[in-house]
């Protein structure tokens, strides 16, 4: 059965709290024939100071500019992360020029010419019909890129919060302190829940890590196969057989990952916290006992 004919751009947004799997999604879509994985956290639309507060009016066009071309370009420790892995100097000079020459008037039609630009280069030389991307805030930024995307959806990566703990704990640009970690989850936890009642569960996914890798495998990858209306999921379905494990996952090493007393700490904040949360409506998180 052929792939249906989509109109481009259609491209997938992963989002999700850092360490929750957003990376292994991206690599699950794009093993597929439709979407290109960018092979970088653009950020710039789904950032602080990216193109959500551009258009908002909570940061500047020079301050903006002055990010693309400072941290967004080139970032990290060893400067190997940034745009200038997805495309050339000079694509991202025109970008940038057309941008800034159009945004005072069609500031919504530079956004998505800018992206289009950024991050759809590889998958037009490739051949995909789209992209799929994965920044953490696309989620909680879900109605502004829809705005300029009414094609997209959304997939929504979540994992139990003490793994996120563990897995976040002396990263670098992350933090060394247990609570302030689980803060940190449950503030993006909250910001998808809201992104998901404004655009309704049509067009966000929400997907469990541990299900994923472990505990409702075919379920977890069927309801992404049907989410993303796939004619044929064999080559997307022979990559996550091969790549994607508990083992990969560390599935439930969590504790083994902390010291004993801030596991301890984390496991009894974390039970208070989901309970609360899914008194207040958020159902779909882990349960702590799963």
């Amino acid at each position: 059965m052929p792939e249906p004919e989509l109109e481009f751009p259609n491209p997938i947004f992963v989002g999700g709290v850092g360490r929750s799997g957003t990376h292994v999604m991206a690599r699950l879509i794009g093993a597929g024939p439709r979407y290109h994985r960018v092979r970088t956290e653009a950020r710039f639309h789904a950032w602080e100071g990216g193109l959500p507060d551009l258009c908002a009016g909570r940061t500047g066009l020079d301050e903006f500019l002055a990010r693309m071309r400072g941290d967004w370009w080139r970032r990290g420790a060893n400067r190997r992360q940034g745009l200038h892995r997805i495309c050339s100097r000079e694509t991202f000079d025109a970008a940038l020029e057309g941008f800034e020459r159009r945004f005072g008037t069609r500031p919504k039609e530079a956004s998505r010419e800018l992206i289009d630009a950024l991050l759809g280069e590889e998958a037009a030389e490739r051949g995909k019909l789209s992209w799929v991307e994965a920044t953490g805030g696309t989620v909680e930024h879900a109605a502004f890129l829809r705005g300029l995307f009414p094609g997209a959806r959304f997939v929504n990566m979540v994992r139990d919060g003490r793994a996120v703990v563990a897995a976040t704990l002396k990263k670098v640009n992350l933090t060394d302190e247990p609570a302030r970690a689980l803060e940190r989850w449950e503030d993006m936890v909250r910001a998808a829940e809201a992104s998901r009642r404004e655009l309704g569960e049509g067009l966000i996914l929400s997907v469990f890590l541990e299900d994923l890798a472990a505990n409702d495998r075919d379920a977890s990858f069927d309801r992404l196969a049907s989410f993303l209306e796939l004619a044929d999921a064999t080559p997307m379905r022979e990559y996550f057989d091969r790549e994607i494990s508990a083992e990969r996952a560390h599935v439930g090493a969590w504790r083994q990952r902390m010291a004993p007393a801030d596991a301890r700490r984390v496991d009894r904040r974390y039970r208070r916290l989901a309970r609360r949360l899914r008194r207040q409506g958020l159902t779909w998180i882990p349960q702590p006992d799963r």
